[in-house]
């Protein structure tokens, strides 16, 4: 992430990095790197579904993949 604490600062750190992306987090504006925040995007995603998972497993939300694939090959042909 970069430090801006004046707009001069902010035009210098997009044109030495490149395309920037502005967001708030509470009271404080963040500023990074398109692709940085496409990770953190990314990594968040990710993170939700585990989450999702995680809890579908606790629940016995859970099928075995040999009768799913079985199934799947019954009416798809797959």
């Amino acid at each position: 992430m970069v430090r801006v604490t004046n707009i001069q600062d902010l035009k210098t750190a997009v044109n030495e990095n490149g395309e920037m992306v502005i967001a708030m987090n509470n009271n404080d504006i963040v500023i990074m790197k398109m692709e940085e925040y496409r990770k953190k995007l990314l990594k968040e995603d990710i993170e939700k579904n585990l989450v999702k998972a995680e809890d579908d497993i606790r629940n016995g939300r859970v099928r075995d993949a040999r009768e799913v694939f079985k199934e799947w090959k019954e009416e798809y042909g797959i």
